[in-house]
């Protein structure tokens, strides 16, 4: 397995070193969901000085006012989106599990981040630089349509979680993550393995730790769901379902 590793320089950029190459790199770019359909060429031109990332739990894989060097995808483990609250503490926006892309706002625009990232446990990363990105995207039209509907569908999401968490009750906020989690999930027992520790999950739906487990002690209690560390068995996907369904129904 080939990687790459990133350095912080002072003038805020990250500068990537090259350790191994193999065409590994290659095979792992080819089954991300996004890359799938790619012809040889696009591929060849997203691999070339392409390289994997290894880093262990919460190490950073950009900071902010970084410059970007380039497109991740997630080979193994997982990463969080991190960003400042307005009371100066950082929060989790989003979570991103094997297959999925970061760090493409960086690569589309060449602005400095504004956010930063972190593994979740022992991460492997896929590293594509910059100008393959945009060299890739630029051949491939089909290609540069799905980066611009799985950006849409980013940010479709953010808003759905900033309407929901800003004023939605703590159960509301759960449930409506659950639900999301079980669309993704291709497990026909209704089991969810959540992405990240119950704390990082808390952030990201802007709860403290403590009232995340108490809804989902709650729920436990009312058999909705099984709980056993990060593992969550829906039990009952309808009751979960009108949670959200109760709250978003207008007042007569």
């Amino acid at each position: 397995m080939s990687g790459v590793a990133l350095r912080q320089s002072e003038g805020g950029a990250l500068r990537v070193r090259a350790i191994v190459r193999s065409s590994s790199v290659r095979e792992a770019l080819a089954r991300m969901p996004i890359l799938h359909g790619c012809d040889d060429a696009v591929l060849d031109v997203l691999a070339c000085e392409a390289g994997f990332v290894r880093l262990g739990s919460g190490a950073s894989v950009f900071e902010r006012s970084s410059l970007p060097t380039g497109l991740f995808f997630v080979f193994s483990g997982a990463v969080r989106l991190m960003s400042q609250c307005l009371e100066g503490r950082p929060k989790v926006v989003e979570i991103f599990e094997p297959g999925r892309m970061f760090g493409e706002i960086g690569v589309f625009t060449g602005q400095r981040y504004r956010t930063w990232t972190q593994a979740i446990g022992s991460t492997v990363l896929v590293h594509v630089p910059r100008g393959h990105v945009l060299e890739a995207v630029s051949m491939d039209n089909a290609l540069s349509n799905r980066m611009l509907g799985a950006v849409c569908a980013r940010t479709q999401r953010l808003i759905d979680s900033i309407s929901s968490t800003a004023s939605g009750a703590a159960s509301v906020r759960v449930a409506s993550y659950l639900l999301e989690q079980l669309e993704r999930t291709v497990r026909p027992d209704g089991c969810i393995v959540l992405p990240a520790p119950k704390k990082a999950i808390a952030s990201l739906l802007n709860l403290t730790p403590e009232t995340l487990s108490r809804v989902l002690r709650t729920m436990m209690e009312e058999g909705v769901l099984s709980v056993g560390g990060r593992r969550i068995h829906v039990r009952n996907r309808t009751q979960l379902a009108q949670m959200v369904v109760a709250e978003a129904a207008p007042v007569s």
